[in-house]
């Protein structure tokens, strides 16, 4: 049996989680959920993911501080981060892209863009 890839899914949205998981598994991952920065990276520490699908805009420890801490962790840091916002603005997509993220996508999000964010982050062919 082939093992499928797992994506961690946060968002602090329950609509856009299983959006996005929906979207995720039609590409072969298992997905967990996380609502928060912090929940995801408890989930991070305690398992393996291959990559993280994460809102900016949450409460506890928003997305852009879920990265910095996911990039700073020498067991977490080459885990792809593809992050997802209702903002589309330069700025914050400067900032995802310094701290690390491999893909920035403007919600709502098509499956056209997931895929395109899942070959930036060397997932996808």
């Amino acid at each position: 049996m082939i093992n499928k890839l797992k994506a961690l899914v946060v968002d602090d949205g329950q609509g856009n989680r299983n959006a996005a998981e929906m979207i995720l598994k039609l590409h072969g991952f298992e997905v967990t959920q996380a609502e928060d920065g912090a929940k995801a990276l408890a989930k991070l520490q305690a398992g393996q993911f291959d990559l993280v699908f994460s809102d900016i805009e949450m409460p506890n420890m928003n997305g852009l501080e879920l990265l910095g801490r996911i990039k700073r962790d020498p067991k977490l840091s080459k885990t792809p981060v593809i992050m997802c916002t209702t903002l589309n603005s330069t700025e914050i997509t400067d900032k995802a892209k310094k701290l690390g993220a491999v893909f920035h996508i403007v919600k709502p999000f098509t499956n056209v863009a997931v895929q395109a964010a899942l070959k930036a982050a060397g997932l996808k062919a």
